[in-house]
């Protein structure tokens, strides 16, 4: 699967896809907002705490850092923070600069669009990897080469 990443630029979803999909030991929020209470959205140390997924750590270690982004979803500001300092300690290759975050997975394939634009290449160029199946089919749709993030797993 590396080769089909080379020199591509790489957009990477966060929750499910470079980290486990489970918060402070629970994947279910009272509020049902993701795994998330809003307690631990506004305040708590839900993210930071997060474990890495140590198949896509190597994964993009192997790739070209300038070409590496982030395209995850978020809820509060706070949880940005956290995601910044997560980031930070396990995928220090990865700018912060190119840590983007929306308000809802609906709009990544705009995202993408706009990143396209502004970085001058094509849709073909653009590699997007998540773990909802919803926001990969919209992305491949629109013109995007998208994988589940499990096409990665051994």
């Amino acid at each position: 699967m590396i080769e089909k990443l080379k020199d591509k630029y790489v957009f990477f979803d966060v929750d499910g896809t470079l980290a486990e999909y489970r918060y402070n030991d629970h994947v279910s929020g009272k509020n049902n907002w993701g795994g998330q209470t809003w307690e631990e959205l506004f305040f708590g140390n839900v993210f930071v705490n997060n474990r890495p997924l140590k198949t896509m750590v190597k994964l993009v270690e192997k790739l070209n850092p300038e070409k590496v982004f982030v395209l995850g979803a978020i809820t509060t500001n706070h949880e940005i923070e956290e995601k910044y300092e997560w980031f930070a300690k396990y995928y220090p290759t990865i700018p912060k600069e190119h840590l983007i975050f929306v308000a809802d997975s609906s709009l990544k394939v705009i995202a993408l669009e706009e990143y396209a634009k502004k970085l001058k290449i094509a849709k073909d160029e653009i590699v997007f990897i998540d773990d909802k199946h919803a926001t990969i089919r919209q992305t491949e749709e629109a013109g995007f080469r998208s994988y589940h993030v499990t096409s990665f797993m051994e």
